[in-house]
């Protein structure tokens, strides 16, 4: 990893007042980094253990700032660049976000809102009797579409304090990746309630085709997760660390370098670049976590 090694995370894009502002110092550190990147980030809603999760991949027990209370811990877009545990001469760049749906501010969740419809904007709904010449435009949606999916991330749906049995009474028994299936299965109707329903399901098929389940159980007993970064793995529930470690495993194997169009792979110096002309995370990184 080139550079002084990062001991801490870093804010990378910090909430200032009603706009969003590039920590000058944060990319100074990405300047100095040669070798190609790997960018994880994690999104979700707020006080769910995303920057826990993070901590895991970085192998550290604490790193991104964890919070006991009903409040959000994460404020903007933090910054860890750790050497790759599986790929020499490249750097892990991982992105702690704000948590989504905190009751104080209002923005968050305007900016999910914003997300979801940018998304739905390049879905393109087929009539069934099209219009002539309406045809041959949606094909060429259609590929435009499919050179965009090329360069989006991986997508890993992550489910914390799961307690029930994954089972559905027509299949039995199922798998974890069989449940994120199940979950953005598409419902039938034209209403605009189905409509509601089916558009950020159908953004996730369509723009994430490499998804990914891990169904977490509670770490902890509810007394300690409160204290839960000062927790040895003595303490943590068995089939947490199990889980936990799969999904380390995987992140570790299928994080694909970072690549533009063209197939130029991405380093710390061209990256920075890219974070200036965008605040988003979630179409700039390489495998992107949901927690829920």
């Amino acid at each position: 990893m080139s550079g002084d090694p990062m001991v801490n995370p870093v804010c990378l894009v910090e909430n200032v007042g009603s706009s969003f502002c590039v920590s000058d110092d944060a990319i100074r550190y990405l300047e100095q980094i040669s070798q190609p990147v790997v960018v994880v980030s994690v999104v979700g809603l707020y006080r769910t253990g995303k920057s826990y999760l993070m901590n895991r991949l970085a192998g550290k027990q604490t790193g991104f700032a964890l919070g006991s209370t009903i409040e959000s811990e994460t404020k903007g877009i933090w910054m860890w660049c750790v050497p790759h545990p599986n790929k020499p001469d490249h750097t892990l760049v991982l992105l702690d976000t704000e948590g989504l749906g905190d009751v104080k501010k209002v923005r968050t969740q305007n900016f999910s809102k914003r997300f979801v419809t940018q998304l739905a904007e390049h879905i393109k709904v087929k009539s069934p009797t099209p219009a002539e010449g309406v045809e041959n435009k949606e094909e060429e949606e259609e590929e435009e579409d499919s050179q965009f999916v090329k360069f989006f991330p991986n997508f890993i749906w992550a489910v914390r304090d799961f307690s029930l049995e994954l089972t559905t009474r027509e299949k039995g028994p199922i798998k974890e990746d069989e449940y994120l299936d199940n979950a953005v299965q598409l419902k039938k109707g034209i209403s605009q309630k189905i409509s509601d329903y089916n558009v950020p399901r159908q953004c996730i098929r369509s723009y994430f085709p490499s998804r990914k389940c891990f169904v977490f159980p509670m770490p902890a007993t509810p007394e300690s997760m409160s204290k839960l970064e000062n927790l040895g793995e003595a303490n943590l529930h068995p089939g947490f660390l199990e889980v936990s470690q799969r999904f380390c495993d995987h992140v570790f194997t299928e994080s694909r370098v970072k690549t533009l169009k063209g197939g130029h792979r991405v380093t710390g110096r061209s990256e920075c670049f890219t974070t200036l002309y965008t605040f988003n995370p979630f179409l700039y990184s390489d495998l992107i976590t949901y927690l829920m």
